[in-house]
């Protein structure tokens, strides 16, 4: 059996300290996979197409550089892609990344013998089909170089790894990869991509923390029914909105996903935090990871759902107050990495954030009518959620609290004190830690609304709400006068200047124009935060 990576390097646009060039990714993917002496010691590295401005050469350059090193691509360590999923509106996008995905493979091939790349992620189709279709398309095209460059392929298959993201699909996790098992005539393992960045920006923190967690159980159980082994990715950033995967949260995360068997270290952890911190998680990881999920009786798992569907209902109801504004203030929010494409050009994109299809799996039919009336619209026009997140929190509104007092509210009140109290000492235990983590960066500002206040009141009788740290508050006021004027149509002049956050601590701001002096406002408050989003 295969090694299964403990820990997966990431090209999220995540950090505030470093923009990232694509010339710079080869040598960023083999220092992350070198030994600690010498680099991150990851054991994984995913090469993103999904929007990204990714040269279809670059995976061919890091497993050449790896092979220089006496590094083994696909033995030692791995080189996994993310590509486009929809095949009928991106073919040629989709091809062209499994022919890079080829270009690996044949040098890997011809230097170490060994396949070197070995799965391609593809974000969850509409249908299984397409998802064996697409397996069945990579292997065609590996028969093709097979046979054209004369490279041994005997016992060598590319493998798909499903990636699930939004709470239906992370719910829909245990009857998709049994279905897909069974097409594919898998025979011994699955790996799965859970993603909870996406989902908690369609339907808040909780709900999609919560959606991961049933997932991971529901693979526990879809394995065992299979016979198979089933490896789940856990999918995540370093601020709580995101999955809290950090160094001074290892303890908690590691408890909180249990029966992950690889974690996501993206960019904001990796500059960001630095190495030092880095390298102590990922052995961490390694060396502390719980394979086994916590697991869920019926009862427990529907009664989870049903506060799940109160969180995403609550978070929708308030996120949609506010989402023009928060829109307006993502645009400049500076790229840390190269894209081409935004969310409303990839149809997957597209169709994950058409939340009607949450109402669909709410056991709770007055719940599900309240989501059914919701107008979503404009949820179809949020931006990528890196950038969603920053332009939260640079308004002074941490997305984490977004809906979370409502709805512990209303979970009180629909499903009793009693199971109030199992959901956040039993089988969330993280919630109100994360909270805390993130309320030094509250500052009540211009974003919260009528029914934002009274949630986050409610929350105070559930968490701590630590002061606004005060270098923080500074730079958010500071970048609210902009986004205030932005609003009001002012032309604001081209200004250079600098604000003393503390005694001796001077940060500069010398662009001259808004959007110059405005995102390195938004990239100093993430550094202060350990991530830009």
């Amino acid at each position: 059996m295969r090694k299964v990576p403990s820990t997966m390097a990431t090209q999220h646009p995540d950090s505030a300290t470093k923009f990232v060039p694509v010339r710079e990714e080869p040598d960023e993917a083999v220092y992350s996979l070198k030994m600690p002496t010498q680099g991150l010691g990851c054991d994984e590295y995913m090469v993103d197409y999904m929007g990204k401005l990714t040269p279809y050469h670059q995976i061919g350059q890091i497993v050449l550089r790896l092979t220089q090193e006496k590094i083994v691509p696909g033995k030692d360590v791995f080189i996994t892609p993310r590509m486009v999923s929809d095949f009928a509106e991106e073919p040629f996008r989709q091809f062209m990344t499994l022919f890079a995905v080829m270009e690996g493979i044949y040098y890997s091939i011809s230097s170490t013998g060994e396949q070197g790349i070995l799965e391609i992620v593809q974000a969850m189709t509409s249908t299984v089909e397409e998802l064996v279709r697409c397996e069945e398309r990579a292997n065609n095209l590996f028969g093709i170089v097979e046979k054209e460059l004369k490279i041994p392929r005997e016992g060598k298959k590319l493998r798909i790894i499903p990636l699930f993201e939004g709470v239906a699909e992370l719910l829909s996790t245990r009857e998709v990869l049994t279905k897909y098992a069974k097409i594919a005539s898998v025979k011994d393992y699955v790996r799965v991509f859970l993603g909870k960045s996406e989902t908690a920006l369609l339907y808040g923190h909780p709900a999609s923390a919560l959606s991961c967690k049933v997932a991971l159980s529901d693979c526990q159980l879809a394995a065992e029914e299979l016979g198979i082994d089933i490896y789940p990715i856990f999918g995540g950033g370093s601020l709580p909105f995101r999955g809290h995967i950090c160094f001074e949260n290892a303890k908690n995360f590691l408890e909180e996903y249990s029966g992950t068997r690889t974690y996501t270290i993206q960019s904001g952890m990796r500059y960001d935090h630095g190495s030092e911190k880095t390298i102590k998680l990922n052995e961490m990881i390694r060396s502390s990871i719980k394979k086994e999920a916590t697991r869920f009786s019926l009862d427990e798992r529907r009664r989870i759902v049903t506060s799940i569907m109160i969180f995403a209902k609550n978070y929708l109801q308030e996120i949609s107050e506010i989402t023009e504004r928060v829109m307006m203030v993502a645009r400049f929010v500076p790229d840390q990495r190269e894209r081409i494409l935004g969310s409303e050009e990839v149809r997957y994109y597209r169709e994950l954030r058409d939340v009607k299809d949450l109402a669909a799996h709410c056991p709770d039919k007055s719940i599900a009518q309240v989501i059914e009336g919701l107008e979503t619209g404009t949820f179809r026009k949020l931006p990528r959620v890196i950038k969603f997140t920053a332009a939260l929190y640079t308004c002074g509104l941490p997305p984490e609290l977004i809906g979370t007092g409502n709805a512990l509210k209303e979970i009180k009140e629909v499903q009793g004190q009693e199971w109030l109290n199992s959901l956040l000492h039993e089988i969330f235990p993280s919630l109100i830690n994360d909270i805390e983590a993130v309320t030094k960066y509250y500052s009540k500002g211009f974003l919260v609304t009528k029914k934002i206040a009274e949630s986050i009141e409610n929350l105070k009788s559930f968490a701590t709400f630590h002061e606004l740290d005060n270098k923080y508050g500074i730079l958010v006021k500071a970048a609210e006068s902009y986004i205030k004027d932005l609003e009001a149509g002012k032309s604001t002049t081209p200004s250079k200047f600098a604000i003393q956050i503390a005694p001796g601590e001077v940060s500069e701001y010398l662009g001259g124009s808004v959007s110059a002096n405005l995102g390195k406002l938004i990239l100093d408050l993430g550094k202060l935060r350990g991530s830009l989003g």
